[in-house]
């Protein structure tokens, strides 16, 4: 038997690292799939890929949850799945007092798509960083070639700046410093991704974009460095200074001051619960009349407090912060780089109306908090993989 057995141990051995590279394989295809379908389709800004993409991350994820070997979820995991299902239904309730119901309605579609996708990312667990990289250098060099080689030098609402297929160049801004923050700190092959990345960001001109990824890259610099105190700190500092940028705007941020402004107008007539889910368009119209339209205040958050009150604000940070918290107690720089990125950029741009920056954020926050099966050293050498 023990001639036998010993084969069987060894086997199993020469096994794992197959298995090993392709979960690795399964979970970047996926990451990036996303990302490079939902930048097909305008980013993912209409409802109708809500739908499919719903479907598709659903189908990834049984994909995932049926391979061999156990699916090992973490608290941290569970946390912010649980919190960003409670945020849908909460929108989802708004509806019921709502000054648009219709629109209350659309929004936990979104949601759902991001809760989909959460979950077979986190089903997934590994490759999701390289899934990140490989998806957002795809959209970068479909950009580019889109203005250098079609010759599609001038896009009818954003003119010279790169805005590729998503359409909307702060949002491909996001995405590409996502994509290369996460490059940056991933090391190895991914680093050569900035050699598309970084001028690619460049090209949008996006200002916030570059401000983020500018932060991110010292915070996730201070995770390297097992300074996580200190990332913490500076983590903290950068909320706290795009409080303050909400509360009082400086200039040369154009039309923000006044989208913003809206929104902190009408929070005192309804704190609790808000106007209803999607209905910043709405409260906008009625606040300034014959003004330009304007379909999002331009702060994920300004726009949470105005549309689902203090206690959709509540849900959907703490949703937000459990990656980010999990993300620096395990030191894990390329995800929390990423993830401090969207953190921020979300604060001043509409991110969470365009799913392809969204996802790929949400990668980055399962890639935060997923663990690997067993525990010890083993499954600590394993999250350094992540």
């Amino acid at each position: 038997m023990e001639p036998l057995r010993g084969a069987w141990f060894r086997s199993r051995s020469a096994l794992r690292p197959a298995s090993a590279d392709a979960e690795q394989q399964l979970g970047t295809a996926l990451v990036a799939g996303a990302v490079l379908l939902l930048a097909a389709a305008d980013g993912g800004f209409f409802p109708a890929s809500w739908r499919w993409g719903a479907l598709a991350l659903a189908a990834g994820g049984v994909v995932a949850w049926l391979r061999p070997g156990a699916v090992a979820i973490s608290r941290a995991a569970v946390a912010t799945l649980a919190l960003l299902a409670i945020f849908g239904l909460w929108s989802a309730l708004s509806a019921s007092w709502s000054l648009d119901a219709h629109a209350s309605l659309l929004e936990p579609q979104r949601i759902l798509l991001y809760v989909a996708a959460l979950a077979a990312f986190l089903v997934a667990r590994r490759g999701l960083v390289d899934g990140i990289v490989a998806g957002a250098t795809l959209v970068a060099l479909w950009s580019l070639a889109d203005r250098y080689v079609t010759g599609s030098a001038r896009d009818p609402f954003e003119g010279t700046l790169l805005a590729g297929p998503i359409g909307y160049a702060n949002a491909l801004g996001a995405l590409v410093a996502i994509g290369a923050v996460a490059a940056l700190y991933a090391g190895g092959t991914a680093r050569l991704a900035l050699v598309v990345l970084v001028p690619s960001l460049l090209l949008t001109s996006s200002r916030g974009a570059f401000v983020a990824a500018a932060i991110a890259v010292v915070v996730a610099g201070a995770v390297a460095l097992r300074r996580r105190g200190a990332a913490a700190v500076l983590l903290a500092a950068a909320a706290a200074a795009l409080v303050v940028l909400l509360a009082v705007p400086v200039g040369g941020i154009g039309d923000r001051a006044v989208y913003w402004r809206v929104a902190r107008s009408v929070v005192p007539h309804h704190v609790a619960a808000g106007s209803g889910a999607g209905t910043f368009a709405e409260v906008y119209r009625a606040r300034r009349p014959g003004g330009p339209a304007a379909r999002n205040a331009h702060s994920l958050y300004l726009e949470a407090l105005d549309e689902v009150g203090v206690v959709g604000l509540v849900l959907l940070l703490a949703a937000l912060a459990v990656p980010a918290v999990a993300g620096l107690a395990s030191g894990r720089a390329a995800p929390v780089g990423a993830y401090t990125v969207f953190l921020l950029h979300a604060g001043v741009d509409w991110d969470w109306q365009m799913p392809v920056v969204t996802v790929a954020a949400l990668a980055a926050a399962a890639a935060c908090t997923v663990r690997a099966p067993g525990s010890g050293r083993a499954a600590r050498a394993d999250l350094v993989g992540h």
